[in-house]
């Protein structure tokens, strides 16, 4: 029972921290474009793509900035092109949903392997006190 308590417990901790790594990336991210900074219209969209997206073929996203005229997320396929879409499309929505949940799962990944090296598992038969 300890033990299941202390696991839950640290795959809480993981996740949260997972999750506060990847908020940290996106304020990053859009700290240079809405503070004031320097702003490229290349960071906005004139329109939307006519096509429906293809979630499979996105690697990441970004959502404009409230400079831009007209609000959009951007996303870049695995290709490195950039795709205009509307972020009030349910498509765009369940996309950015699943680009999120990966990444999250990718971090928390990353985050209990870091953990493992600090902290090994006891050799099979030990208990756990």
């Amino acid at each position: 029972m300890k033990t299941s308590i202390a696991a839950l417990s640290v795959l809480i901790l993981a996740a949260q921290a997972a999750m506060d790594l990847a908020m940290m990336k996106n304020v990053k991210q859009h700290s240079i474009l809405s503070h004031g900074g320097f702003h490229r219209p290349a960071d906005c969209c004139f329109s939307y793509t006519p096509r429906k997206i293809q979630c499979v073929n996105m690697k990441d996203y970004t959502l404009t900035t409230s400079e831009c005229s007209k609000p959009a997320v951007i996303f870049l396929t695995k290709k490195g092109q950039r795709v205009c879409t509307n972020p009030d499309d349910e498509q765009v929505q369940k996309c950015m949903s699943e680009l999120k949940l990966t990444s999250t799962i990718k971090d928390l990944k990353s985050i209990l392997l870091k953990k493992e090296h600090f902290w090994p598992r006891p050799p099979l038969g030990e208990a756990l006190a």
